[in-house]
């Protein structure tokens, strides 16, 4: 199957089964013209809702009740999915991106999906299903300011994945300090994938930025306007996660600092 057709599927089927479906074969030999899409169709019961700030994560100390566990599993899943349509967004909107870099969000993308259901599967062993819970537009938003595979990566990998290096060692810590080792052993699967992904998004974005200008400086004028270097990190930085991506200490300092 073309990229680009795998991509479109995900951002057109109301399925989700589709959206998370993995071809047994990808291929990149026809990557057409670009197609923006406004916003990914999905099935009815996971269609954007309007986000209140009440609707918020329950209190880290709130986390020994089963429900507030499947509450943030069931956002986890929102925000995976979101990150599974802004990839695949990636590849219809810049068939003119390097090949390698192409088939590197392509297999991102598959992580993703695979976190996805992961997610899905913790949150119905602790009595919750998939779309029982309003999800929210959050990461899309940030979509129509990505107009160049350097502001995709600049978004995607060095801020909202560059986050969860912190978020998922943070939730993993409490899920295992209130007995519940099974969604922690899933964040530490996630934040070593997330490790990877930034890794590789760091390495890109050395690559395509401009060779006169610093590569924080670069990150900078990639960014959404909606976002900043403190979306790159949690309340807590764990700078050995960062390392292990091959992020440069002046950055570790400066993501700190923000």
């Amino acid at each position: 199957m073309e990229l680009r057709d795998w991509a479109l599927q995900i951002l057109r089927s109301d399925s989700l089964s589709e959206k998370l479906s993995k071809p047994d074969c990808l291929t990149d030999l026809n990557p057409g013209s670009a197609v923006l899409i406004k916003e990914p169709n999905r099935p009815s019961r996971m269609r954007f809702q309007k986000h209140s700030k009440k609707e918020k994560l329950p209190p880290l100390h709130d986390l020994h009740h089963p429900d507030n566990r499947a509450i943030c599993m069931h956002r986890f899943a929102g925000h995976e999915l979101l990150a599974v349509e802004i990839m695949a967004y990636a590849l219809a909107a810049f068939p003119e991106a390097p090949k390698n870099l192409r088939l590197a969000i392509a297999h991102t993308l598959q992580e993703e999906q695979g976190h996805v259901q992961l997610y899905i599967q913790r949150m119905q062993d602790l009595g919750l299903n998939f779309g029982d819970l309003p999800l929210y537009r959050h990461f899309w938003s940030h979509v129509r300011y990505i107009t160049s595979p350097i502001e995709y990566i600049s978004v995607m990998n060095l801020t909202l994945e560059m986050a969860n290096l912190d978020f998922a060692p943070i939730y993993g810590k409490y899920f295992e300090q209130f007995g519940d080792q099974e969604s922690s052993n899933l964040m530490k699967q996630i934040l070593e994938d997330e490790i990877r992904h930034v890794s590789v998004g760091y390495k890109w974005f050395c690559k395509l930025k401009e060779p006169n200008i610093e590569s924080w400086d670069a990150f900078l004028q990639a960014q959404s306007p909606m976002l900043s270097a403190k979306r790159a990190k949690g309340f807590h930085v764990f700078e050995d996660n960062r390392r292990k991506a091959g992020i440069p200490e002046d950055w570790i300092k400066k993501i700190k600092e923000a």
